[in-house]
């Protein structure tokens, strides 16, 4: 494990208009990102002098994962374990600290004897910028970014290693994912849903932890948008779908845990102005999307109304479902909303287990 310094980068990233995505590009150079791809420039400066990744079988593609962590001590030992205990020969694993000041430097510790666990400590600019700081040293054909509270599930990587492969026109592979609580405990499963441009605006997006992508995707669409603090996975997979399609498949592969401290459960109100925002500037860069506007914001308000809904919030709730009525008339979406208030009186778990329901039907 080789501890190195951060820099201060101020990177937002855009796709190039001709980029194309190809089977050809599967092959990795063997160089950093950001030696390699003119967007990934103003990182350029951390790719010097990195150790070798570990290649245990050369038939296999490279495989780099980034694990981005600030103060996430109590689980990063299992996101970190359930990598290294995948049976995939060829990883390298770049933990980008923010500086935590809990117990995750003894935790980082323990993987010292690990080659194929970098970590990288020092102040960085957020999560996207740690992810960036990341993926700018990778050397992989596939690249992805586990959470730190996150974890992949046996064989994830073969799995989706393979998918891309047997996809050679798709950028970036998703799967089912498994909720869990915060010490672990299975909730429900997430189903892939199929994958269409309108979707992701849709926040049918797919479930971060389970997507893989290749290098070339990543190279072409640039580091990720640092002025994203809450909806980065949703503006990112946007601006892949600029270069190509994604594939579902219908594996479990990772854990997502919900936990109090969690963006997803505790700052949803920050989602909002991030997800209105995504829709609106890909409607103004994709004209061709333009007649799905109303029916995609009514989608997002609707998610929205559910939130608010599920915090008990029944006034917001009501308004934001009267926005979705107000665009786009009836949408399936908002048949969650009572049952989020219903959930929040009897301590119940009927919207959830409904939507989980809705998404099986669904996936195609």
């Amino acid at each position: 494990m080789v501890v190195q310094p951060a820099s201060g980068i101020n990177v937002a990233g855009m796709v190039p208009e001709t980029a194309s995505i190809g089977k050809d590009h599967a092959v990795t150079s063997m160089l950093p990102i950001a030696a390699e791809y003119p967007l990934w420039a103003d990182y350029a400066q951390l790719t010097a002098h990195l150790p070798p990744p570990v290649i245990r079988n050369p038939a296999q593609p490279l495989v780099s994962i980034v694990v981005p962590s600030l103060n996430q001590g109590r689980y990063i030992g299992d996101t970190l374990r359930s990598i290294l205990a995948q049976e995939y020969p060829n990883l390298e694993v770049w933990v980008i600290d923010g500086g935590s000041s809990d117990e995750t430097p003894a935790v980082l510790r323990a993987f010292a004897g690990d080659a194929r666990v970098q970590v990288v400590v020092g102040k960085d600019a957020g999560q996207a910028d740690a992810i960036n700081r990341g993926w700018a040293r990778a050397r992989g054909s596939v690249l992805a970014w586990l959470n730190s509270d996150d974890t992949y599930l046996p064989g994830a990587i073969a799995s989706q290693v393979a998918a891309l492969q047997a996809h050679p026109a798709a950028v970036a592979v998703y799967a089912d994912a498994l909720y869990t609580d915060a010490a672990g405990q299975p909730l429900r499963t997430i189903a892939a849903r199929p994958y269409h441009p309108l979707a992701l605006l849709r926040l049918l997006i797919p479930i971060q932890p389970t997507v893989f992508i290749r290098r070339a995707a990543v190279g072409l669409a640039g580091p990720l948008d640092l002025r994203m603090r809450y909806a980065l996975d949703t503006a990112y997979w946007v601006r892949l779908a600029q270069l190509g399609s994604f594939q579902p498949t219908s594996a479990v592969v990772a854990t997502y845990r919900l936990h109090a401290a969690s963006k997803t459960v505790a700052q949803f109100a920050g989602f909002y102005r991030e997800w209105l925002q995504i829709a609106e500037q890909t409607f103004t860069a994709m004209p061709e999307l333009s007649p799905a506007r109303r029916e995609v914001l009514a989608d997002i308000y609707a998610a929205m109304a559910n939130l608010e809904a599920r915090n008990g919030s029944l006034r917001a709730a009501l308004r934001y479902a009267a926005y979705t009525l107000t665009l786009a008339g009836w949408r399936p979406r908002l048949a969650k909303t009572p049952l989020m208030l219903l959930d929040r009186v009897l301590g119940s778990d009927l919207a959830e287990r409904a939507g989980s329901w809705w998404g099986r039907q669904t996936r195609g």
